[in-house]
C-alpha cells in the first residue's frame, strides 16, 4: 500500500515555487527562528493587553464645536437678535461645516457647529474663536465674553458617592466638600460635582425701621463688616537687628463677633451691628436635594437624606483603574478625613458594569475558542487541530500589539470584533493543514508536504484573506458618530485576519513539520482492541465535554449546563462518533461526500437541472428580500438590550419650587418600593448632573422643576424580568402621579444619539411655529408607544416684570439701578464678607427679612434705601406685571425652527410610529410658510443604511478587482460574487426565525459577508482550474473539487459560525450581526457546494458554445470563399 502511494503521481511536486512558498520554506528549514517569533509575539501581545485602557465603548471624537454666550436678564427674542443671529452668520463663513444649530434662551445663546467627518476639531474650534473675536464689539456690552469650545465625549460620571448618616445636612455637605477636595487631587479625575446638602451661611437680618431711624443703608453695613474682617500686611521692618514682617490680624473666627462690629457713631457712642440687626449662623437656601434608598430587601424600605458626589474621569484615564483608586482613597480616608460613623457608599459604579460586560464578552470568546477547537477536532486529527488552533492566540496577541500601537482601547466592541474574528482566524490554517494532510496521505513526508502544500494553496488563501479585508475596509469609511462607533470592528478584524494569514504561512507549516512526523497512515497502527476502543470513546467524550463547556451558562440548568449545552454537546459528540466509526477510510469514501459527489455530477451534466437550480436560487433570493417590504421583517436602528440601570425623569411645570418637585419625587420613591428587582436608587432634585447620559445644559444655578431617580437593578441572573419589562411596569405605576411629567427611560444601545422621534418645524413667524408644534405634540401623545413628548418652543418660566415710575423714584432719591439692586438683595441677599474657618469658606449675607419670599405680594413689602437716608416702600415707586416668555427659540442653518421630540417604549419602532404620525397629519392645515422635516432615528437610519449600502458596493468592487487579478478573468470573479446574494437568502429569514429586527448592526454583518462568503467559492474555483490545468475534464474536475474540498469548506464555515455563536446567543446587542453571519454563511456554504459548480459549468459551456459558433462562422466564410473562387468568367 505504501509503495502504491509513493508511486502515485503527485502534480503538486511539479508546481513552480512562488514567493509565499519560498517564505514558508525559509521558516520550515529554520525552526529555531519560529520559536523566537512565537516568544516575541507572546511578550508583545501580553504587554499590550495590560497597557490598553479599559472602557465600555470606544471613545468617539464628536465633530462639534459650540459658542456659549451669557446675557443676564435678556429674553429669548432679544438674545436671538443681538447674539445668536450675529454669531451664526460668522460660523456660516467657515469651511466644511455640515450644519449649524442654535438655541436662544432666557439669558443665554448656544450655537452648535457640526463639521464634516475628518475635520481637525481642535483647529476648527480655534478658527471659531477667531470668528467670534472679530464681532466682539458688535455684541451687547453687558453680555459676557463668549465661551468657544469642543464637546468632551467622556462627560458622564463614572460613579456617584453617597454621603449619609446621623448628621445634619450642613455637616454632610461639609464632609462631602472634603471628600471632593481629595478626589480632585487624583490625576485621573476631571471634575467632581456635589448635589444636595445644605451650605453653611451666616445671615444678618436687618430691621428696616431701625436703619431708617439711624439713617443707615445696607451698603454702609456691608462696608463696615468688610473693614472689620480683614488681615492686612504692614510691610517689614528691622528692629533689634532682626527683620520682621508686620501683619494686622483682624479676621473674625466666630459669627458672634459680627454683633460687635461698629457701624457708626451716634453722640460719640458707637452704634453696633447688634443694635440694628440679628446675626444667625444657619444655611443658605438649598439649590438641590439628594436622597438614597436603603433596606429595599427588607419589609420596611425607606429613603434617607444624603449628599451625592458625581465623579467624572479624564478622557485618557482607564475607568477600572480610576474606580479602584477612588475606592482605595475612600477606604484610606475613613476615620481620618471623615468619621467612622459617616456612611460613604458608592452607587452607579460604571467600572463594575464595564468589568462585568468585558468579563461576559471574554467568557463568550472562551466559549467560541472551545467550540472552534472542537470543530477542528471533528474535521481533522487531534494533533492537527492543536497545530491549527495555535493560530488563534498568536493572531490575537499580534492584534493586541497593533491595537495598542494605534491607540485603540480594550472595550466591548473591540472584544466582540476579536470574537467575530476567532472563527475566521483558523480558516487559513485549516486549508493549509488539510492540504498538507492530503499530501502526507499521498506519501510525502511532513516537511515535504508542508513546503509543497503551502506553496500550492498559499496564493488562494492570500486572495481569500484579501477579499475578507476588502469587505471590512469600507466599513472604516462610514462617516459621522456611527462610523466612529463601529470603526473598531473592521479595524480589529483586519488586524487579526492579517495576523492569522502571516501566522498560517509562517508558523503553521513549521509547526506541522515538527508536530506531525512522517506520512499519514490510513490505519491506527498495531494497537490492541482495548486501546483502540479507549481512544474512540475518549475522543467522543472529549468532544462532548468541550462542547458542553462552550455553551455553559447559556440557559442555566444543572451546574450551569443548560439545554443548549446538552443539545450541542450530544450533536457534536454524535458527529465525533461517526468519525471514529469510519476511521481508516479516506474522506471520499464517506457516504455523505460520495452521495454529494454523485448528485452534483448528475446536476452539472444536465442543462435543465442546472437551470432549475439557478431558478430556485433566484426565486429564494426574491422571496428573502421581499420580507422587509411585506412588513414581515421589521427594521430598526439598534436592538433593545437588558441593562441594570433605569432612569425616572420628573419634570414639574416651569416655575415650580424645589420643595414641590421634591414632594413629587418622594411619591415616585414610595411607589418604587414595590419593585423587587431594584437593588438601590438615588434621587437628585434640582440638579440632574449625576447620571450616566447627562444632557448638555446651560444657564446658571439649579433647575428646581427637574428631578431624576437613578435606579440600579439587581444582576440579570438574579431577576425573572428584563429591564425592559420592569421599565414598562414602572410607566404604568407612575403615570397617574399629578402635577408632573414622569418618564421612565432605559439605557440606549449604540453610540450617543438623540431622541427616537424628532420632527423639525420650520418657519419665520414664532406663533405659527409654536401652534403647529403644540398641535403635533398632542397628535404624538395619542400614538401608542410614544413617551416624553416635548416641544422645544414650550412656554417658559413665569416672569415678573418690575416697572419703575422714574418721576416718583427721582422724588425719593432713587433710580432704576438702586431699585433693581434692592430687589436682588431682597431675593438673594447682599454678600458682606467671607469667613474662613478650617479651610471652609462661609458667606456672610445681609437680608432685610428672616422669611423667604413666598408670594408675588411679598415683593411689595420690600423697602429701598434712598440717597437721602430713609426707607421707601416698593409700592411708592414701582409696580408689578406677571407673564410668561417663550422658553427657547431654535435655529437650524440660520432659520427658525422648533423640535418636537419623543422617545419610544420598548417594543415600538421609530419607522412605524413615524408612519402613523404621517397618516395622522395627512389633512393638517399648515400655516403659510411652515414646513416640517423628520429627524431622530428615522433620519439616522436612512443615513446609516445608505452609508452601509455604499460600503457594500465598495466592498464588492474591491473583491471583484482582487479576484480578477488572481484568476486573470472577468467572468470567474462574477461567479464567485454570486455567493453574496446566496448569503442574503439566509440573512433575512434568519432574523425572522430568531425574532430579531433587521438593524444597523445586521447590516454590518451583511457587508462582512461580501468578503467572508466568497472564501469557499474562491477555494472551489481555484482548485477546479488547477485540476483542469493538470488534465481533468470539466465535469470530472468539478466533481473531484467538490468532494476534495467538501471537508475544508464545511470546516471553515462551522469554525466561523462556532466562534461567533456563543456571543450571538447571549448578547442581544450583537445578536443581529451574529445571526446575519450565522444564517448567511450556513446557507451560502450549502448553496456554494452546488451553485458555484453549476455556474462554473454553465460559464465554460457558454464559452465553448461561443467558440464553436465563431469557428462555424469562420468555416462557413472559408467555404463561401472557395465556392466563389471556383466560378470562372465565361
Amino acid at each position: 500500500m505504501e509503495e502504491k502511494r509513493n508511486e502515485r503521481h503527485i502534480p503538486e511536486l511539479e508546481e513552480k515555487i512562488n514567493i509565499l512558498g519560498r517564505w514558508s520554506s525559509f521558516f520550515i528549514d529554520r525552526y529555531r527562528i519560529v520559536y523566537l517569533l512565537i516568544t516575541v509575539i507572546l511578550v508583545w501581545g501580553i504587554t499590550a493587553y495590560f497597557e490598553m485602557k479599559r472602557e465600555l465603548q470606544p471613545e468617539i471624537v464628536l465633530p462639534y464645536g459650540y459658542v456659549l454666550t451669557t446675557y443676564p436678564g435678556a429674553a429669548p427674542e432679544e438674545v436671538e437678535k443681538l447674539l445668536t443671529d450675529k454669531i451664526e452668520k460668522k460660523m456660516d463663513e467657515m469651511n466644511r461645516v455640515k450644519q449649524i444649530l442654535s438655541t436662544s434662551g432666557y439669558g443665554y445663546s448656544m450655537v452648535f457647529v457640526e463639521f464634516e467627518t475628518g475635520v481637525d476639531i481642535d483647529d476648527a474650534v480655534q478658527k471659531m474663536r477667531e470668528k467670534v473675536s472679530s464681532i466682539q464689539n458688535e455684541l451687547p456690552a453687558d453680555a459676557e465674553t463668549p465661551e468657544v469650545n469642543s464637546f468632551e465625549t467622556n462627560n458622564a460620571p463614572i460613579m456617584i458617592i453617597n454621603v449619609s448618616g446621623d448628621y445634619d445636612l450642613v455637616s454632610l455637605k461639609s464632609y462631602a466638600e472634603k471628600i471632593k477636595s481629595d478626589l480632585e487631587r487624583l490625576k485621573e479625575v476631571s471634575s467632581v460635582q456635589i448635589i444636595g446638602g445644605l451650605e453653611r451661611e451666616i445671615k444678618i437680618i436687618v430691621d428696616p425701621q431701625k436703619l431708617s431711624a439711624y439713617n443707615l443703608s445696607l451698603e454702609q453695613i456691608k462696608n463696615a463688616i468688610m473693614l472689620s474682617n480683614v488681615n492686612f500686611p504692614g510691610g517689614n521692618i528691622k528692629l533689634d537687628n532682626k527683620n520682621y514682617n508686620i501683619r494686622t490680624v483682624g479676621e473674625m473666627k466666630q459669627a458672634a463677633e459680627l454683633e460687635n462690629v461698629v457701624l457708626t457713631y451716634m453722640n460719640n457712642s458707637p452704634l453696633y451691628l447688634k443694635d440694628v440687626a440679628v446675626v444667625e449662623d444657619g444655611h443658605r437656601e438649598p439649590e438641590s436635594y439628594s436622597r438614597m434608598s436603603y433596606g429595599l430587601d427588607t419589609e420596611q424600605p425607606a429613603v434617607k437624606q444624603s449628599v451625592a458626589i458625581a465623579v467624572k474621569k479624564k478622557e485618557w484615564a482607564d475607568i477600572i483603574r480610576t474606580s479602584q483608586k477612588i475606592h482605595d482613597l475612600l477606604k484610606e480616608q475613613k476615620g481620618r478625613l471623615y468619621p467612622e460613623s459617616l456612611q460613604v457608599e458608592v452607587s452607579g459604579d460604571t467600572a463594575v458594569y464595564v468589568k462585568d460586560e468585558l468579563g461576559t464578552v471574554i467568557n463568550n470568546s472562551k466559549s467560541g475558542l472551545l467550540l472552534v477547537i472542537t470543530v477542528l477536532f471533528l474535521f481533522i486529527g487531534f494533533a492537527e487541530s492543536l497545530v491549527v488552533s495555535f493560530v488563534i492566540p498568536l493572531s490575537i496577541f499580534i492584534a493586541f500589539g497593533l491595537m495598542n500601537a494605534t491607540g485603540m482601547t480594550f472595550n466591548s466592541i473591540t472584544l466582540f470584533s476579536l470574537i467575530l474574528a476567532v472563527g475566521m482566524l483558523v480558516d487559513n490554517g485549516i486549508v493549509i493543514m488539510e492540504n498538507i494532510d492530503r499530501l502526507r496521505f499521498l506519501g510525502l513526508s511532513s516537511e515535504q508536504a508542508a513546503k509543497v502544500g503551502t506553496n500550492q494553496i498559499a496564493p488562494a488563501i492570500a486572495s481569500s484573506t484579501l477579499t475578507t479585508l476588502a469587505a471590512f475596509f469600507p466599513i472604516m469609511l462610514t462617516p459621522g458618530i456611527m462610523g466612529a462607533f463601529i470603526k473598531p470592528i473592521p479595524q480589529t478584524v483586519m488586524f487579526a485576519l492579517t495576523a492569522s494569514f502571516l501566522v498560517a504561512v509562517t508558523i503553521t507549516p513549521a509547526l506541522c513539520t515538527m508536530a506531525l512526523k512522517g506520512h499519514r497512515s490510513n490505519g491506527q497502527g498495531k494497537l490492541s482492541k482495548a486501546k483502540k476502543l479507549f481512544q474512540k470513546v475518549g475522543s467522543v467524550l472529549l468532544v462532548l465535554i468541550l462542547t458542553m463547556f462552550a455553551f455553559k451558562d447559556s440557559e442555566g440548568g444543572l451546574m450551569g449546563f443548560g439545554t443548549l449545552s446538552f443539545v450541542f454537546g450530544f450533536l457534536f459528540a454524535g458527529g465525533m462518533a461517526l468519525k471514529v466509526i469510519r476511521k481508516g477510510k479516506s474522506e471520499k469514501e464517506s457516504f455523505i461526500i460520495k452521495t454529494y459527489g454523485d448528485r452534483l455530477y448528475k446536476i452539472i451534466q444536465n442543462k435543465w437541472r442546472r437551470r432549475g437550480v439557478i431558478a430556485i436560487i433566484v426565486g429564494a433570493f426574491v422571496l428573502s428580500m421581499s420580507l422587509i417590504p411585506l412588513g414581515i421583517l421589521k427594521v430598526e436602528m439598534f436592538a433593545t438590550t437588558d441593562y441594570t440601570r433605569i432612569y425616572v425623569d420628573i419634570k414639574t411645570p416651569n416655575g415650580t419650587s424645589l420643595e414641590r418637585t421634591s414632594a413629587v419625587a418622594e411619591e415616585v420613591e414610595r411607589r418604587l418600593f414595590r419593585f423587587k428587582e431594584i437593588k438601590s436608587f438615588v434621587s437628585n432634585i434640582g440638579m440632574i448632573g449625576a447620571d450616566s447620559i447627562d444632557e448638555f445644559q446651560v444657564g446658571s444655578g439649579g433647575t428646581p422643576n427637574i428631578a431624576r431617580v437613578i435606579i440600579d437593578l439587581v444582576e440579570e441572573k438574579e431577576r425573572q424580568r428584563s429591564s425592559m419589562e420592569v421599565a414598562a411596569e414602572m410607566r404604568q405605576v407612575l403615570k397617574d402621579i399629578p402635577g408632573a411629567e414622569i418618564n421612565v427611560r432605559e439605557l440606549e444601545s449604540g453610540p450617543p444619539s438623540g431622541n427616537a422621534i424628532t420632527i423639525r418645524i420650520k418657519g419665520e413667524k414664532l406663533e405659527d411655529i409654536r401652534k403647529a408644534g403644540d398641535d403635533f405634540v398632542e397628535i404624538l401623545k395619542g400614538i401608542p408607544g410614544t413617551i416624553d413628548v416635548k416641544n422645544s418652543m414650550a412656554e417658559g418660566t413665569p416672569e415678573i416684570q418690575i416697572h419703575v415710575n422714574k418721576d416718583r423714584a427721582a422724588l425719593y432719591g432713587l433710580d432704576n439701578m438702586t431699585v433693581a439692586m434692592g430687589i436682588r438683595n431682597a431675593v438673594h441677599g447682599l454678600k458682606a464678607t467671607t469667613f474662613r474657618n478650617n479651610q471652609e469658606e462661609i458667606d456672610v449675607m445681609i437680608r432685610t427679612s428672616r422669611d423667604k419670599l413666598e408670594t408675588v405680594k411679598d415683593l411689595e413689602k420690600i423697602y429701598f434705601y434712598s440717597r437721602f437716608g430713609y426707607p421707601v416702600a416698593f409700592s411708592q415707586v414701582a409696580s408689578i406685571a406677571e407673564g410668561t416668555s417663550i422658553l427657547t427659540i431654535g435655529h437650524e442653518n440660520l432659520k427658525r425652527q422648533t423640535n418636537i421630540t419623543a422617545d419610544l417604549a420598548t417594543g415600538y419602532i421609530a419607522t412605524e410610529v413615524t408612519k402613523e404620525f404621517q397618516a395622522a397629519i395627512a389633512n393638517y392645515a399648515f400655516p403659510e410658510g411652515v414646513t416640517i422635516e423628520y429627524g431622530g432615528e428615522v433620519e439616522d437610519m436612512q443615513e446609516s443604511f445608505t452609508d452601509m449600502f455604499r460600503n457594500m458596493i465598495i466592498a464588492a468592487i474591491l473583491v471583484f478587482l482582487i479576484l480578477a487579478i488572481q484568476f486573470n478573468s472577468l467572468t470567474q470573479p462574477l461567479i464567485i460574487l454570486f455567493t453574496v446574494p446566496m448569503a442574503l437568502i439566509g440573512v433575512m429569514p434568519g432574523h425572522v426565525i430568531t425574532g430579531n429586527n433587521f438593524g444597523f448592526v445586521s447590516f454590518i454583518g451583511v457587508v462582512a459577508l461580501v468578503g467572508i462568503a466568497v472564501n469557499d467559492a474562491i477555494v472551489l474555483v481555484d482548485y477546479i482550474n488547477y485540476l483542469r490545468k493538470n488534465g481533468y475534464g470539466l465535469y470530472d474536475a468539478v466533481k473531484e473539487t467538490g468532494m476534495t474540498r467538501f471537508i475544508p469548506v464545511m470546516a471553515t464555515t462551522i469554525t466561523t459560525v462556532g466562534g461567533i455563536l456563543p456571543i450571538t446567543l447571549r448578547q442581544p446587542f450583537f445578536a443581529p450581526l451574529g445571526y446575519s453571519l450565522v444564517f448567511g454563511l450556513c446557507v451560502a456554504t450549502v448553496l456554494t457546494l452546488v451553485v458555484i459548480p453549476v455556474l462554473y459549468v454553465m460559464l465554460e459551456e457558454f464559452k465553448g458554445w461561443r467558440k464553436n459558433r465563431k469557428n462555424r462562422r469562420l468555416l462557413k466564410g472559408v467555404g463561401r470563399h472557395e465556392e466563389t473562387s471556383d466560378i470562372t468568367p465565361a
